[in-house]
C-alpha cells in the first residue's frame, strides 16, 4: 500500500481512424514491482471526424453534449426473471438517459442493453425530427424477443439547453423512428423532475429503436 506507481503504459488514449472492434490495454507498476492490467473493447460505428451536426435553419438546433462521434454505453445482464425489474443506469453526464428499468413476462438470459448517442442525425435514420433536437440516441437491446413486458426509460435534458433554444420544459418529448414507415413518432412523455442541472422524463417503451429528445412539434 505504501509503495506507489512508477509507471503506466501506453500514456495517452486510443484515437482509432476507422469503423470497427477495437481493444484498448493500459498496465501499471508499482515500486514493489507488481503489476496489473485492463483491457476494454469497444465498437466505433461512425467514421471519426463524420459525424453530422443538426441541419440548418429555423426548425434544428444544435445537440446536446458536444462532440462529433457516437459514444456508447453497453451492459450485459446474465438473466432477468418475471416480477424483478433489472435497471441500467450510471450514464456519462453528456448522455440524455438517467436510467433504463427492463421487466419481462418470461425468464431472459444474456441480455445486452447498448446506448448509443449521437451528436447528429444518425446515417441510418432517413428522416430528421423537426424542431429543436436536444441529442439523437439509439436503444437496442438483445437476446429478449418477446420476452420483453416493458422497459420504463427516464430521459434528461439539460437546462442550459432548454434555455439556450428558448424551450418550456413543458414541451419537452421523447420520440421513436419507426424504421418501416421511416417517420417519427411521439411518445407519451411525462415530466418526473429536475434538479439544479437537468429536467427528468418517463416514457415506457415496449420496443427499441433509434430515438431523440426535442421540442414537441407544433
Amino acid at each position: 500500500a505504501s509503495s506507489g506507481g512508477t509507471s503506466t503504459s501506453p500514456d495517452g488514449t486510443s484515437k482509432p481512424s476507422s469503423t470497427g472492434v477495437f481493444t484498448f490495454t493500459c498496465s501499471a507498476v508499482d515500486n514493489g514491482g507488481l503489476t496489473t492490467s485492463a483491457t476494454k473493447t469497444y465498437t466505433v460505428t461512425q467514421t471519426p471526424g463524420s459525424g453530422s451536426g443538426s441541419g440548418s435553419g429555423s426548425g434544428s438546433s444544435s445537440s446536446g453534449g458536444g462532440g462529433t462521434t457516437p459514444s456508447e454505453k453497453v451492459q450485459s445482464f446474465t438473466k432477468i426473471t418475471p416480477g424483478a425489474a433489472t435497471i441500467m443506469k450510471d450514464f456519462t453526464s453528456t448522455v440524455g438517459i438517467k436510467q433504463i428499468q427492463i421487466e419481462v413476462n418470461n425468464e431472459a438470459q444474456n441480455v445486452k442493453i447498448t446506448v448509443t448517442k449521437y451528436d447528429g442525425k444518425p446515417a441510418n435514420v432517413s428522416v430528421s425530427k423537426t424542431g429543436k433536437v436536444y441529442q439523437y440516441m439509439q436503444i437496442k437491446v438483445d437476446n429478449i424477443a418477446d420476452k420483453l413486458d416493458k422497459a420504463s426509460v427516464q430521459f434528461k435534458v439539460e437546462k442550459t439547453w432548454t434555455t439556450a433554444n428558448n424551450v418550456d420544459k413543458s414541451k419537452i418529448t421523447v420520440s421513436k423512428f419507426d424504421e418501416t414507415a421511416n417517420k417519427w413518432n411521439e411518445l407519451t412523455t411525462t415530466y418526473a423532475s429536475e434538479d439544479s442541472t437537468h429536467y427528468y422524463y418517463d416514457v415506457e417503451l415496449t420496443s427499441f429503436s433509434y430515438f431523440a429528445i426535442s421540442e414537441k412539434s407544433v
